[in-house]
């Protein structure tokens, strides 16, 4: 495949870069949606009634660990983007949870989002991005 010529770096890494980026969003989207459709449910509405401040200290813990972290993966993508093995291999554990992770729980955006980090992955470890990775 192609380079960059700025940057130096693979077509097959940017490619990974953006679908590593859409992976983490869809991911915050399945979070939002998950939280909103969890809070809203019947079953959970007549087991916490009387409860409803709890429930939403929990809601709001969810919330804001998800987005940290969403951050903290955004950090690794954008680290695997710019060269750092150890950032491509940490990616590749995520992939292969969120891969065995995909058993558990089917839904449109959690399939889009393993078929991308499958194909992400598939990307980072091709000879093109070997080089890349390996001059870094």
């Amino acid at each position: 495949m192609s380079t960059n010529s700025a940057t130096g770096r693979p077509t097959t890494v940017t490619v990974s870069f953006v679908l590593w980026l859409i992976t983490v969003v869809l991911g915050i989207i399945s979070g939002v949606v998950g939280i909103i459709g969890a809070g809203s449910s019947p079953q959970v509405q007549a087991q916490t009634e009387g409860q409803g401040a709890a429930v939403g200290a929990v809601v709001v813990v969810a919330a804001v660990f998800a987005i940290i972290v969403a951050i903290v993966e955004l950090i690794i993508v954008f680290k695997m983007r710019d060269g750092r093995n150890w950032a491509r291999i940490v990616l590749l554990v995520l992939a292969i949870l969120q891969f065995l992770g995909i058993f558990g729980a089917f839904s449109v955006l959690g399939t889009i989002g393993v078929i991308a980090v499958v194909v992400a992955t598939v990307l980072m470890f091709l000879p093109s991005s070997n080089g890349y990775f390996r001059k870094h």
